[in-house]
């Protein structure tokens, strides 16, 4: 089997880059050179490129393979620790923020890999599409980063969160030994969650944490908790956990932005923000419209290839 130590990492990976923004500008009539696709492919491009000299001088290991399903057979251990971003994101849908934090997360912390964890269903999230649906967007998205970016099926069927599915893909292997950083937004940075009194990250992570010690387990895994900057902090939390911190993005993006675009309550231009790869399964499925309307497509057109058919574009 060739390795990617054959050829440059990431020269297929700018070319699928530029392909997607490409494509997407076409689409909404506009130019690669517009923002944000230029601001996008600017912050691709310098990510790509740290990521090959951190390659290269052999820091990073994107070839490395963990178990991150159920299903997957057992995975030969080596003595190199595996350092691992685990990202659990709704993906509904993926839009570029969250494939650019996860090429910020690599650079700023010499990731060997970023593992996406696609949720399965969340009854605080009622506009969710099908969850067969989404799980295939986001893998057809995350091939577009491969092999820096993993595609993880744990939550699928279930409702666990992030935290915990964190936990169980690691219990997958516990023979390989492995430094796990933990992505989640900035909002989530508390002990517990103003919004509902319950506890939010750093508490369930400390939980399942002290839960494994008192079970005499000094072999686990070390966990950190990485959270992307939204605004300034209020203050700081204090927890044993290593926390560390992600700038914001330089543009403002959000899953909520681009179903409002394309429901016609935001401007079409919104829709930069989306990979082509997600447009097109969009359009396939004729998602985001009321659910009467996608669930007819999605019976019909599963595996079957069709044309776009937003009419608002």
């Amino acid at each position: 089997m060739k390795s990617f130590r054959d050829h440059c990492l990431t020269e297929g990976i700018r070319r699928k880059v530029k392909g997607e923004l490409v494509k997407m500008a076409s689409t909404l009539s506009r130019s690669i050179y517009d923002q944000p696709f230029k601001e996008i492919q600017g912050f691709a491009e310098a990510s790509l490129w740290r990521i090959d000299d951190l390659w290269k001088s052999k820091e990073i290991n994107p070839e490395i393979e963990i178990r991150t399903s159920l299903y997957d057979k057992p995975k030969k251990a080596v003595k190199k620790i595996h350092r691992i971003g685990f990202y659990p994101v709704a993906a509904n849908p993926f839009h570029w923020a969250h494939l650019l934090i996860g090429l910020s997360a690599l650079t700023e912390f010499k990731l060997d890999k970023v593992i996406f964890l696609i949720a399965g269903f969340d009854p605080r999230k009622p506009d969710l599409v099908p969850m067969a649906i989404r799980h295939a967007m986001g893998k057809e998205v995350l091939k577009i980063f491969d092999p820096l970016f993993g595609y993880s099926s744990l939550a699928a069927g279930n409702n666990v969160d992030g935290e915990s599915n964190l936990f169980r893909l690691l219990s997958l292997n516990p023979e390989q030994r492995i430094e796990a950083f933990y992505i989640a937004g900035g909002d989530h940075y508390h002990r517990i969650n103003p919004k509902n009194n319950l506890p939010d990250t750093i508490q369930k992570m400390e939980n399942k944490l002290m839960n494994i010690c008192c079970r005499g387990n000094d072999n686990f895994h070390q966990v950190s908790a990485v959270f992307i900057e939204r605004g300034e902090r209020e203050r700081q939390v204090d927890t044993f956990l290593p926390v560390y911190f992600l700038p914001p993005m330089p543009f403002e993006a959000s899953s909520t932005m681009i179903r409002e675009a394309l429901q016609n309550k935001q401007e079409k231009e919104t829709l930069a923000l989306l990979p082509f790869t997600a447009y097109h399964y969009i359009a396939k499925f004729e998602l985001y419209a009321p659910p009467s309307h996608y669930v007819g497509a999605v019976s019909r057109n599963f595996g079957v290839p069709v044309s776009p058919v937003f009419g608002h574009l």
